[in-house]
């Protein structure tokens, strides 16, 4: 992947993305031999493309779009993709993009050394622009990135999380990349530092929301309707949104109910009458109408940053991109109960 920026014909979001894949493909080709099909299988299975696109947004690439734009994005999903196979791990989860969970093909030991890989080859890549700002910001997203993983791992098991903790881990964990793709194409269309500054604040904010989002999925969308492993926050003694607000409105007896159930070694036979007591209490409380209350909340707060842009065409593209993002709310609030009836 050279630095050196040259320009292609005028592209729209789709067409940017088109791009994308084929040089992700083509970066993947430098790997070792013995890494490399696993790369390709985890990297090109598909995916929401979020961070790349975010890049695409912030770089002002409305007639073209330049090799760096290309290159910082690649860098930006490998990291993304290591992280991945690494909760994948964390999580025990079964599935990831309608395919066998990386570790289920070949094992957690190598999974977890194939993680590593993609985020070396990440900072490998990101080295080589002739600037060590790209470098720069990729290792501070991705340190923060492990860190706020490894706080909601210690914190696995406990059911006292206050919202405000629940928040930080996610701010780290997920807004840190999208602050970062936000940040770079910025960066990298020569934007001034309030420029950038802005668009790291608009990433940060949208990734807490798409966390939000990811952790209801987690919790109340059916498995057949879902292309990863759902429920693994459950299993894997998580506590997200909709735990942390039930046992805000919970009696003093329910909690002790659901800490019981909660702190069971082995949730994956707990009881069919427990799951089903679970779901009475989150129906009970309306914890799922709450908790889409709070991300439309959040949502609303990331809406509001983008009038701080001074550019129109960025406005209304960021507008855009928030509105398709909304949309993926209507899956949310078509869910009625929770899936922990087939966990």
């Amino acid at each position: 992947m050279s630095p050196i920026a040259f320009q292609t014909p005028a592209i729209d979001s789709s067409s940017f993305i088109d791009l994308f894949e084929s040089r992700l493909e083509d970066s993947l080709l430098e790997l070792d031999q013995e890494v490399r099909p696993y790369a390709q299988s985890a990297a090109l299975a598909g995916g929401k493309r979020i961070r790349p696109q975010l890049v695409y947004l912030f770089s002002n690439s409305e007639n073209s779009v330049s090799d760096s734009v290309l290159n910082a994005s690649v860098v930006l999903e490998l990291v993304h993709l290591a992280t991945l196979i690494h909760d994948d791990i964390l999580d025990e989860a079964q599935m990831r993009r309608k395919l066998p969970a990386m570790h289920q093909e070949i094992g957690a030991h190598s999974a977890l050394l194939l993680g590593d890989a993609l985020f070396g080859y990440a900072l490998e890549l990101a080295s080589r622009f002739p600037t060590t700002k790209v470098c720069a910001v990729v290792a501070e997203a991705t340190r923060k990135t492990c860190s706020g993983e490894i706080r909601q791992t210690f914190a696995r098991g406990r059911t006292n999380l206050s919202l405000d903790e629940y928040v930080g881990f996610i701010n780290d964990k997920t807004g840190e990349l999208f602050k970062a793709s936000c940040e770079l194409g910025a960066y990298l269309s020569g934007a001034n530092d309030s420029l950038i500054e802005k668009a790291g604040k608009f990433g940060l904010c949208l990734g807490i929301s798409y966390q939000v989002y990811d952790d209801l999925m987690d919790a109340f969308m059916p498995q057949e309707k879902c292309d990863k492993t759902v429920g693994a926050d459950w299993l894997t003694g998580k506590f997200t949104l909709p735990m942390i607000f039930l046992h805000e409105e919970a009696t003093a007896e329910e909690i002790m109910e659901l800490n019981e159930i909660f702190c069971s070694k082995d949730k994956h036979f707990t009881s069919d009458s427990s799951n089903l007591r679970i779901v009475e209490l989150l129906n009970k409380y309306q914890i799922l109408d709450r908790s889409i209350e709070y991300l439309d909340q959040h949502l609303s707060h990331t809406n509001s940053i983008i009038d701080e842009f001074p550019d129109e065409s960025l406005r209304l593209k960021l507008v855009g991109f928030l509105n398709n993002f909304s949309d993926k709310l209507s899956l949310v609030r078509s869910l009625k109960t929770s899936n922990f009836l087939a966990v």
